[in-house]
């Protein structure tokens, strides 16, 4: 006897549609009978899906927008390693053109080239993932790795706003099940408005501590610590609302959207005004437990000899 059973009905014309099924005993003097309910959700389902698919394309938009906010960033980033490509192989010309053209020299000199067009590579194929358009795909992610990412997109924003980046990361940290490109908007998010927050701090102060830890009954956290002006002292997490922003050009969806995808990841995301002067924001996400990662494991290496 289920409550709230989801399957599959047939309509007389063969065509399908999803129902809820209900059922429950009734004692009787003929002896026990079973009373089943069964409801068309087409409705419902079709509701969620406009629902879900709203969701992603706020998610969508915001992701463009925050990559927006950093494409001067991303474009030094991007400039660095193609002035590096651009000089070195200048400099194997001029040594051909001068006949000192000897072969260690110019094979460091490509391996320069080669290391530098691997970056360049990197730093488009994280923009692309960052800004596609399409479905959610999960797998074990660790989060240190979401953490390095984001922050080769913010460094030069960094050095723009005059701002120290501090990483305290567990190096032992446990995978979790996400999406990587979310968890990335989320963090990235984080760390953008961390920046914009210290816009008055004294320069010499200006810094931003990021640590991943582990916590108890496994689970992982990720901290963003600035030292900037702080949260509202009345509601601090009135900033995960929708509409709300201390930005005067912002649209107060960034942190909604965040939260969002960490609660559908089953984690929390949370902020509280820091010792000493400004705001801390954290997420919580369960880990894979180890039986899961060695199922999946062994799942992936049978694909691969099936493949």
């Amino acid at each position: 006897m289920d409550t709230g059973l989801e399957l599959v009905a047939r309509r007389k014309d063969g065509t399908e549609f999803p129902v809820g099924i209900g059922s429950s005993h009734i004692e009787s003097p003929e002896g026990t009978l079973v009373l089943s309910l069964i409801v068309d959700i087409s409705a419902r389902k079709e509701a969620e899906a406009q629902t879900r698919q709203h969701r992603e394309e706020l998610a969508h938009l915001s992701r463009v927008a925050i990559m927006g906010e950093i494409a001067g960033s991303l474009a030094h980033e991007l400039n660095q390693p193609l002035t590096g490509i651009v000089n070195n192989a200048s400099a194997g010309r001029r040594f051909i053109a001068k006949g000192r053209a000897d072969l260690p020299k110019l094979d460091s000199l490509f391996e320069a080239v080669v290391t530098d067009g691997r970056r360049a590579g990197e730093i488009i194929r994280g923009i692309r993932g960052m800004v596609r358009k399409g479905e959610q795909v999960r797998g074990p992610v660790n989060l240190n790795d979401v953490i390095a990412r984001v922050l080769g997109f913010v460094h030069s924003d960094a050095l723009g706003h005059h701002c120290a980046l501090i990483t305290e990361t567990d190096p032992k940290l446990p995978l979790v099940e996400a999406d990587q490109v979310q968890l990335q908007q989320v963090f990235l998010n984080l760390v953008v408005n961390a920046l914009e927050a210290m816009g008055e701090t004294p320069t010499p102060e200006r810094r931003m501590i990021i640590r991943s830890e582990c916590e108890p009954q496994g689970r992982v956290r990720v901290s963003v610590r600035d030292f900037g002006i702080g949260l509202p002292l009345e509601g601090p997490q009135q900033i995960f609302g929708q509409f709300f922003s201390t930005k005067r050009e912002g649209m107060g969806m960034g942190l909604a959207i965040a939260r969002s995808i960490i609660t559908l990841h089953g984690g929390e995301l949370a902020a509280t005004n820091a010792q000493g002067g400004g705001a801390c924001v954290c997420f919580s996400l369960p880990t894979i437990a180890e039986g899961q990662e060695g199922q999946r494991e062994s799942r992936q290496s049978e694909e691969g000899r099936e493949a």
